[in-house]
């Protein structure tokens, strides 16, 4: 069950292999064509072009490299395997294969931070971030809440944001109810929980690996991931509903709960609302359906201003 940035990056991995970037693959990695897509009516040929302007909004040699192991350039658009694509790349350089193949991973974190920001030519999301001396931007939320048999077990959280003043010292995120806080997987940040009036306060302070705090800089990017375990303290009441207020920008967010054992009967989502006006109601337009894996999914673009959006759902 990874974040919504690491099956994107899993994705593009995938699609440049084979053939690369060509239509019957692109079909089968639908989190780039939901990236790449404004509408239904998108053709192939719009995508490839929404792609290539991605491409080039990186670092010309980045560029260069992702267009060659793509399959979108000219000199390797008709080989048919990501070796041959490499091969030919790394005579360009004269540098081996093992070189270029190294050099593809950091290349395709940094597509993936351009697709989801929409900072390129022909980016469908239409997003236009402002100047900001007070805050983040959050390039992709990730939340996935586990739920056994109704009750809430964990929560899995990932946020890539970008700083955007200096001497940001700590992320705060708040919740209203008791769980226990735990950092993961990159060892970059620390976690110091603190009660308030009305639930708890996380402040998650950057260290960078090292042994003491240190400030997060603007302009760069931050990859925080932590889990919010279940206490005893949480009671054993059914859970109907997983949300996320977005008060700073979100430009891609995802939103999914995994059921173990039993499974809602119905499920629907709600898009910006107040905290009053959710859940809502189940209509014709916003249920969904749990995917093979018991998963249910709400994705968002350029979410903010503190409203409210979630998925809900009824047990028998």
């Amino acid at each position: 069950m990874a974040a919504f940035t690491e099956d994107l990056e899993y994705d593009l991995a995938y699609l440049r292999k084979a053939e690369g970037f060509v239509k019957r693959r692109l079909e089968r990695v639908l989190l780039v064509d939901e990236v790449l897509r404004q509408d239904a009516n998108d053709d192939f040929t719009r995508l490839r072009s929404r792609m290539i302007s991605a491409i080039h909004s990186l670092d010309p040699s980045e560029a260069e490299l992702l267009m060659d192991v793509f399959a979108l350039s000219s000199d390797t658009a008709h080989l048919p395997t990501l070796r041959r694509r490499r091969e030919v790349h790394a005579s360009k350089l004269q540098r081996s294969v093992d070189t270029v193949a190294d050099r593809e991973s950091p290349a395709i974190r940094r597509l993936v931070s351009a697709l989801a920001s929409g900072s390129y030519a022909q980016s469908p999301l239409l997003v236009q971030v402002p100047e900001m001396h007070d805050g983040i931007i959050y390039e992709t939320t990730s939340t996935l809440l586990i739920v056994r048999d109704r009750i809430w077990e964990q929560t899995r959280e990932h946020y890539r944001f970008t700083a955007t003043f200096d001497e940001m010292d700590f992320l705060t995120i708040t919740r209203s109810y008791p769980a226990e806080a735990r950092t993961v997987d990159n060892g970059v940040f620390r976690v110091n929980t603190r009660a308030t009036s009305g639930g708890y306060n996380d402040h998650f302070w950057h260290h960078g690996g090292t042994a003491t705090d240190t400030p997060m800089r603007r302009g760069e990017h931050y990859d925080l991931k932590f889990t919010l375990d279940a206490t005893p303290e949480g009671g054993t009441t059914p859970v109907v509903n997983a949300y996320r207020a977005f008060h700073h920008r979100s430009l891609l967010a995802s939103i999914q709960v995994a059921f173990l054992g039993e499974r809602p009967r119905t499920l629907w989502t709600y898009e910006r609302v107040s905290h009053f006006a959710q859940p809502g109601e189940p209509n014709d337009t916003n249920r969904i359906s749990l995917d093979e894996r018991g998963i249910a999914t709400l994705r968002l673009r350029d979410v903010h201003g503190g409203l409210v959006s979630g998925i809900a759902w009824h047990w028998e």
